[in-house]
């Protein structure tokens, strides 16, 4: 549905609500009997929206046009919704018509909220707390609505606001909002301009300015209750709309499943957010990051074309789709493309799987879920200063690999901690055709050698390289009879050391997500996991819920999307299944998994 047609509508609803003024109804009203019908009701409580849709297509009585409207709305389809309650609106058959009006005017006025057309949504929610057909109950609704309304804007949205034709007593109210969190000689300077209106209106006797006054009257109290930053609210019920990007493949793609996986471990936590926090809702947009036009085209205008095709897809979420958050895409390559957008349209972007040093570019709306290489080089010589005792350390790392940027923040937080780093080689390794003899010989216990003795080597060898140099590595302190231990990356997970290689070697290695099967918590999800999709969750299962889950977390807990960047470089962290997010005034997780291979005699001796 276009614009143009949203606009339609709501001209439409203003028009209804006007012609029931005209009409001077001041008797009660008949409230409907709900027995009349009962089946759509129970149906509704049962939140069965699909089949009242699939039932009551064709409405023919004020209350399946409700309910009809109420299933599209709660499902998120505010076109439809609008459509339906529209028509509601104009049904005038009797004086129970009058209460269905009104009802379909406060859903209305929610779905001008969703759809952030806040100073529509809230002319029209004080209209109705006002109006004289409008039951006790329902002013009461209503303006607990402008309330809820009211709490939730920023206070620069509150203030834009105040320009607006609104009432005495509603704009009253929104400078009510607005004190203690704007200067104070801004409150009073507003304060002034609504007192004046009042008093062009005869309404100076208006108790809200009145206690206006009396918070104004002294300034150094007023100082000493400023704080601008605004602890929100949210209306009963919130609609949160969070965008998910991710690439599409084929289904004979080996990376279809790892994709397919993220996303039912994203919906899957979008399920249970939703079951277990009443008060508010999450909708999950899916949008591509595969342009599939420009693949066979040339490098320079897959650039441009894949620019143009990254602006059109958040755009389109943004402003077609008003998602408060973004999580994706999923590679390091993809991600510059995205970033600027995040800046762009004030939309934090929430990055699963990209862990490339290249991405901190500290973008204020960029966040980045997986730490950086960087970030596990620092927490890996933490871990082995402060945990471990080492305080003599080597290094050895492929030139212009992601590794290079781990060994470089290794090599820097070794050093602040008082450590002393030895050996320090970044060299171009696959160049010597991966004979690291040169090198490795400076590695060994032996005493008799003249050379500094380490306690530990950082090896952090990735990509399709590292298994190679893994090896060269242990063949080398094999044949030396080494005894020193090993931090390595991640791939060093997957190594296996028989007893007679290197009995007396320790490996420690980062990770920046790592699933515990062994935790009660995480057999319990994998159950209704499996309850729900037929199969086990994957890792990437597990990434997607931790993912959307925090995302949803952090944005339930901020009430307003607009202070959901500043917000999460403060909570607290999440412990998830696979990650435990804990940003720390930064925008990349600092959290590091560090895991441990033990040596064979550490094994015999615990034995």
């Amino acid at each position: 549905m276009t614009k143009s047609i949203i606009y339609l509508l709501i001209t439409l609803f203003m028009s209804a609500i006007a012609m029931v003024s005209s009409q001077n109804i001041v008797v009660a009203q008949t409230l409907p009997q709900q027995i009349q019908y009962q089946e759509l009701l129970s149906l509704y409580e049962q939140g069965l929206d699909s089949i009242i849709i699939q039932q009551y297509s064709t409405p023919t009585s004020e209350a399946e046009y409700y309910y009809l409207a109420s299933s599209y709305l709660r499902l998120g389809d505010y076109n439809q919704a609008l459509i339906y309650f529209s028509s509601l609106i104009k049904i005038l058959n009797s004086e129970e018509s009058i209460w269905w009006n009104i009802e379909a005017g406060l859903a209305r006025a929610k779905i001008l909220f969703y759809l952030d057309n806040h100073s529509t949504a809230l002319e029209q929610a004080y209209a109705l707390s006002i109006h004289s057909s409008s039951t006790e109950d329902q002013k009461n609704r209503a303006a607990i609505f402008v309330e809820d309304i009211l709490g939730y804007l920023s206070p620069a949205d509150l203030v834009q606001l105040l320009t607006d034709i609104y009432p005495v007593q509603l704009k009253a109210s929104i400078l009510e909002e607005l004190v203690y969190t704007i200067p104070y000689g801004l409150a009073n300077s507003l304060f002034s301009d609504v007192e004046q209106l009042a008093e062009k209106s005869g309404e100076s006797n208006n108790i809200t300015l009145s206690r206006l006054k009396q918070q104004l009257s002294v300034p150094v109290q007023y100082q000493n209750r400023y704080d601008p930053l605004k602890q929100y609210s949210i209306p009963d019920g919130f609609h949160y709309r969070l965008g998910v990007l991710l690439p599409m493949y084929s289904l004979d793609d080996p990376r279809y499943t790892v994709v397919q996986d993220l996303y039912k471990g994203m919906s899957f936590a979008a399920e249970e957010f939703n079951a277990n926090t009443p008060d508010a809702k999450f909708f999950l947009i899916y949008k591509s990051t595969s342009d599939t036009a420009s693949r066979n085209r040339e490098l320079s205008v897959q650039k441009s074309n894949s620019n143009h095709f990254a602006h059109t897809q958040f755009s389109s979420m943004v402003i077609s789709d008003r998602v408060n958050a973004v999580i994706g895409p999923l590679y390091s390559n993809e991600a510059p493309s995205y970033a600027p957008l995040a800046e762009e349209y004030d939309t934090p972007l929430f990055l699963p799987l990209a862990n490339a040093d290249s991405l901190d570019l500290h973008n204020n709306y960029m966040f980045q879920v997986n730490p950086s290489f960087s970030s596990q080089g620092a927490r890996l010589a933490r871990y082995a200063v402060e945990n471990l005792g080492y305080d003599t350390l080597g290094i050895i790392a492929e030139q212009g690999s992601l590794g290079e940027a781990a060994a470089r923040s290794f090599l820097r937080e070794s050093e602040r901690l008082g450590a002393f780093v030895a050996y320090n080689f970044v060299e171009n390794l696959e160049e010597q055709g991966y004979g690291i003899t040169d090198f490795t010989k400076y590695f060994t216990t032996d005493t008799l050698d003249s050379v500094t003795i380490v306690d530990a080597v950082y090896a952090p060898f990735t990509g399709t390289i590292a298994q190679t140099l893994i090896e060269s590595l242990l063949t080398d302190l094999e044949a030396m009879r080494s005894t020193i231990d090993i931090l390595g990356s991640e791939e060093w997970g997957g190594v296996n050391i028989n007893a007679s290689r290197l009995p007396e070697t320790n490996i420690y290695f980062s990770r920046g997500f790592a699933v515990d099967t062994t935790q009660s918590k995480t057999q319990l999800f994998a159950s209704s996991y499996k309850e729900r999709y037929g199969d086990y969750p994957t890792n990437f299962s597990y990434i997607g819920f931790d993912v959307a889950y925090y995302v949803m977390r952090e944005l339930y807990s901020a009430k307003n999307p607009k202070a959901l960047k500043n917000k999460i470089k403060k909570s607290s962290a999440y412990k998830g299944h696979a990650f435990t997010i804990n940003f720390r005034n930064t925008h990349v997780n600092s959290s590091v998994f560090i895991q441990h291979i033990p040596s064979f005699q550490t094994t015999d001796e615990q034995n």
